[in-house]
């Protein structure tokens, strides 16, 4: 089993001599948390697992973009960036993600609201956990090489003027309702 607190494919998890019944088993019994990619899951600590909770969502999360995307090309903009540099503190629900191969929403928002209809114990815990990720994601094809970001343990953020170029790149098409 991998170590605890990182993001980890189907595929690491087969390499390591888990077989399918296994890594099905430890999802079913949440030792193993979903993220909101297919085929990427967090392995918690102890607490985290009994309390059904995640401690840093944003650095689970970038860890997981870096697996889905099969590189650390990426960094965080827009809102975002925002409310990790204390820009805005009102939270969106929104992560935006530019990275230079795929555009693309994710709206976990309706798997959280499928989960919660079910009833069942593992379909709210489910539901639970994919809630501390947002309610969307929001992939932004771009250039990411001449980028002004800051790195920080959660991943690369955008800086000011690179927000505010980004939110002109991207415009209202993904931005719909964003002053």
């Amino acid at each position: 089993m991998p170590l605890p607190k990182q993001a980890v494919s189907f595929r690491q998890l087969r390499s390591e001599g888990l077989t399918k019944l296994k890594i099905l088993a430890l999802c079913s019994s949440l030792r193993l948390f979903p993220t909101p990619f297919k085929g990427i899951y967090y392995v918690p600590l102890e607490e985290e697992r009994k309390g059904a909770f995640i401690e840093n969502p944003l650095k689970i999360l970038s860890q997981a973009v870096a697996l889905f995307l099969g590189s650390n090309e990426f960094y965080f903009s827009c809102r975002t960036a925002q409310e990790a540099l204390g820009l805005n503190w009102q939270p969106s629900g929104e992560v935006h993600i530019v990275n230079p191969k795929l555009s693309r929403r994710i709206s976990l928002k309706e798997k959280i609201e499928l989960s919660q209809m079910r009833g069942t114990w593992r379909s709210r815990k489910i539901a639970k956990l994919l809630s501390f990720y947002g309610n969307e994601i929001i992939f932004h094809r771009g250039e990411v090489a001449g980028a002004k970001t800051k790195q920080t343990p959660y991943g690369r953020f955008a800086l000011r003027s690179q927000i505010t170029a980004d939110r002109k790149r991207f415009k209202e098409k993904h931005l719909r309702g964003l002053g």
